[in-house]
């Protein structure tokens, strides 16, 4: 293990609080909007708010991730992918803000 970088720190925050969100029943676009206006980062807050669009227009979070593939890690798009395949947003979303935070996926 290594130590973190910013980048994998910041998004480590926004998986942890995304999952957070959705296991007390709170849906996706709102979990995004809640996120979007607590984030500090202008470029970060961005990112959110392009991925909440693109979700209000019908598409899947991993796919309006990979617009953003300099942010968001091929590993990490693949995980997303996953847990919208198999259902699995707990297990999928806890690896991931772990990983991130304990710097083992970009």
């Amino acid at each position: 293990m290594t130590d973190p970088t910013p980048r994998q720190l910041q998004q480590g925050r926004f998986w942890r609080k995304y999952l957070r969100l959705s296991r007390a029943g709170v849906s996706t676009l709102r979990a995004l909007e809640i996120i979007h206006e607590e984030e500090t980062s202008p470029a970060f807050r961005e990112i959110v708010g392009y991925l909440h669009d693109r979700m209000s227009n019908g598409h899947l979070l991993s796919e309006a991730m990979s617009d953003h593939i300099r942010e968001f890690s091929l590993s990490t798009c693949e995980l997303i992918r996953t847990a919208e395949k198999e259902g699995r947003w707990d297990l999928v979303l806890e690896e991931l803000a772990e990983g991130l935070l304990d710097g083992t996926f970009d």
